[in-house]
């Protein structure tokens, strides 16, 4: 009866606090080849929300956490995929909360792999690609732009930037979805020019990324650190080789935010997060 009292009062810890004790993890990354007209530019990124996670009274907590977000002053703001958990339906009534994220150069968005409908069995594809619309749509109304294998050049003092965001691209399972198109989203995006990707799966960035290509800054989510964590170990560690934080090849560069939300309504340890970088010119 101990144990059972025990596993009762962690779980309603987990369900009721832990998964809504939004940290805000900043990092300073410096880049040679950053153009210095963006020093000092300041990126939020958010990941992972599982919007249907927070229905049944926990709207609220949707609400703080873009307070947050906006309080960070960013001069973008990213979305590393997975909005919802099944189906774009979770998004209705959301409008007036999502809309208020608001930072100069915009809010940029990319699918993750909840976001294809694909674990609703019973839809036929056809009706899985309509949600995927619907879901885009949902984003669109929000003011935010969903790049689908597209880019975004952002312009300071006659220099610029790219961000690169590509559909959801998973090598650990064969039903993770692999719709990346990575050279019709650097379409007119030369060699020399500074690029950010936005790439749901972190796997991609080991496959696809690192030595293949010389995009500078990667960002990802998709992992929640399992949703449980101790002393900095995660059972998704078993998984995953980079599953949280920040990871480097050479001059490349991966984050990996364990995201805002919870699939499963419940963190342990592996707090929820936005992550802060600020970008910095030099060695």
């Amino acid at each position: 009866m101990v144990i059972i009292l025990i596993l009762v009062l962690i779980g309603c810890y987990g369900y009721f606090w832990e998964r809504f004790r939004f940290q805000v993890n900043r990092q300073d990354l410096t880049f040679s080849d950053l153009p210095a007209a963006f020093e000092g530019y300041r990126i939020v990124q958010l990941s992972d929300l599982h919007i249907g996670s927070f229905s049944g009274g926990f709207e609220k907590e949707v609400q703080n956490l873009v307070d947050l977000i906006n309080q960070q002053k960013p001069d973008l703001i990213v979305f590393t995929g997975d909005i919802v958990n099944f189906g774009s339906d979770e998004l209705k009534g959301y409008k007036p909360i999502l809309s208020q994220l608001s930072a100069p150069d915009g809010v940029l968005s990319i699918l993750g792999n909840h976001d294809y409908a694909l674990y609703r069995r019973k839809l036929t594809r056809a009706q899985q690609k309509a949600d995927v619309k619907q879901l885009v749509a949902y984003e669109r109304s929000f003011g935010w732009k969903t790049l689908l294998n597209e880019n975004v050049k952002i312009e300071r003092d006659s220099t610029h930037i790219y961000i690169i965001g590509v559909e959801n691209q998973g090598y650990l399972k064969s039903y993770f979805p692999k719709f990346a198109r990575l050279d019709r989203a650097m379409k007119g995006v030369s060699e020399s020019d500074f690029k950010i990707l936005l790439t749901h799966d972190p796997t991609h960035w080991r496959h696809d990324i690192v030595d293949k290509t010389n995009i500078q800054l990667t960002l990802s989510g998709h992992t929640h650190a399992g949703q449980f964590e101790v002393f900095g170990w995660s059972p998704v560690s078993w998984a995953y080789d980079e599953w949280q934080g920040l990871y480097y090849n050479d001059d490349q560069i991966l984050n990996v935010s364990i995201g805002a939300g919870s699939l499963i309504p419940f963190r342990l340890g592996a707090q929820p997060e936005i992550n802060v970088l600020t970008l910095h010119c030099g060695k």
